[in-house]
């Protein structure tokens, strides 16, 4: 069985730390247009974990 949770999880880091580098580079207008949109992408991300764990509870059951 293929633990996809880590493998997600682990591309959240990475995707994490590549934003903070990317925050560094930015003026104010672009850090905010990014910010808003690197939001929608993190709660799309946490929902697909929150459903990736929950199938995994359901399957242990």
């Amino acid at each position: 069985m293929t633990n996809y949770g880590y493998y997600t999880e682990s591309l959240l880091v990475r995707e994490l730390e590549r934003l903070k580098e990317e925050y560094t580079q930015l003026d104010l207008d672009d850090l905010k247009v990014m910010m808003k949109e690197d939001i929608l992408l993190l709660e799309k991300a946490m929902n697909i974990l929150c459903r990736d764990k929950a199938h995994n509870i359901e399957q242990a059951i």
